[in-house]
């Protein structure tokens, strides 16, 4: 028996393979964007220990607006995956909330890189 190829695309590119594309950006973007909050966050609990000025100040002000612009590119993976995967509006909303809420990113990474790895056939 011979094996069947992946369905291909318009542009000739397997399915499988742009579906590991838009996966791989995800994961990267997740891990980026998580970190990233968690900077932003620690930057807040500072304020519970009353340190408020010095170049600390600058450094984490940067740092959230970089997390702002990179949870633009972030949102953007999660909807391409997401309408890959045709899943329902609770689980974008779920995703775009790993942008948001501290460590959630971490969690739903691991959660959907399972689920997409389970519904690609071999």
């Amino acid at each position: 028996m011979t094996e069947q190829p992946a369905p291909m695309d318009d542009a000739g590119v397997g399915l499988d393979a742009r579906l590991a594309r838009d996966l791989k950006r995800y994961r990267v973007m997740a891990i980026i964007t998580g970190t990233l909050l968690l900077t932003v966050f620690l930057g807040l609990i500072r304020y519970a220990f009353g340190v408020t000025d010095g170049p600390i100040d600058t450094f984490f002000s940067a740092v959230a607006i970089v997390h702002g612009w990179v949870f633009i590119v972030y949102l953007v993976t999660v909807i391409m995956l997401w309408m890959r995967m045709r899943w329902g509006l609770g689980r974008l909303i779920y995703m775009a909330a790993g942008g948001i809420v501290p460590l959630l990113s971490f969690f739903a990474e691991r959660r959907i890189s399972r689920e997409v790895a389970g519904s690609v056939k071999p």
